[in-house]
């Protein structure tokens, strides 16, 4: 049985370590990986990120607006509940505004 070597830059890592711990070296080496075998492209480019930041701001925005009227009508359960609806929108939009490693991350809760 003959076990072939996949060339990634993440099977590098795994087999290597830390990167702050590397020699000139070994970030050589790392980086003629990236060249000869580069990582696949993310699933989604930064404006996409972005657009996907901007609807969760105004989703956001819109609970919190609701949150308020529902506080003003003396309805504080139902407010609080989109007011921590407004800062779970808020959380997701920071993190998409950061990029799809952020983000996937933060779905993950990495």
């Amino acid at each position: 049985m003959t076990r072939t070597l996949t060339l990634t830059t993440d099977a590098f890592r795994d087999q290597h370590g830390d990167p702050a711990t590397w020699s000139p070296a070994t970030l050589d080496s790392y980086q003629v990986i990236g060249d000869i075998a580069p990582p696949p492209p993310l699933p989604y480019t930064h404006r996409e990120m972005q657009a996907e930041a901007e609807a969760w701001q105004a989703s956001a925005a819109g609970q919190q607006r609701l949150a308020d009227e529902l506080a003003a009508k003396g309805h504080t359960i139902a407010a609080g509940i989109h007011r921590r609806g407004a800062q779970d929108a808020r959380q997701h939009a920071e993190a998409a505004r950061l990029g799809w490693p952020h983000y996937e991350a933060f779905l993950n809760g990495w």
